[in-house]
């Protein structure tokens, strides 16, 4: 029974992070596709204020967030959410910009971080078996 219900929970979760996630599919398209800047400064030249584009890297980086809580307190099996989702390709376009961003809030987008880094231990270990 118990079982089942992780299954459940893993599912349930899954579905509502796609959800999220493609509610956000334009700020996700910018975010790979338009996203051009290389420090917190640069980031701050080009999108200033409360432009769309700022709103763009909060919805993904926060997206990338969330899921990083929900994976670090294992309400979803690591293997389900990294068969769905990869933070990588985000967290190199977003790295410099969240270091330079920590210099006033140091813990900022710590989640996301910390999910990208599991990734590359999943992809590591999942490269090995083959």
């Amino acid at each position: 029974m118990k079982d089942n219900y992780n299954k459940n929970i893993d599912t349930d979760t899954l579905l509502n992070l796609y959800k999220l996630y493609d509610e956000h599919r334009h700020s996700i398209l910018w975010f790979l596709e338009d996203l051009d800047a290389k420090s917190y400064q640069e980031y701050l030249q080009k999108y200033p204020g409360s432009s769309n584009e700022r709103s763009q890297f909060i919805a993904v980086c926060g997206f990338f967030e969330l899921s990083g809580i929900i994976v670090k307190h294992k309400l979803i099996d690591l293997n389900i959410y990294f068969d769905m989702f990869n933070p990588t390709p985000f967290w190199l376009k977003a790295e410099p910009i969240v270091k330079g961003m920590r210099k006033k809030r140091p813990y900022i987008y710590e989640n996301f971080e910390s999910l990208n880094d599991k990734r590359l231990s999943w992809a590591k270990k999942r490269s090995k078996k083959k």
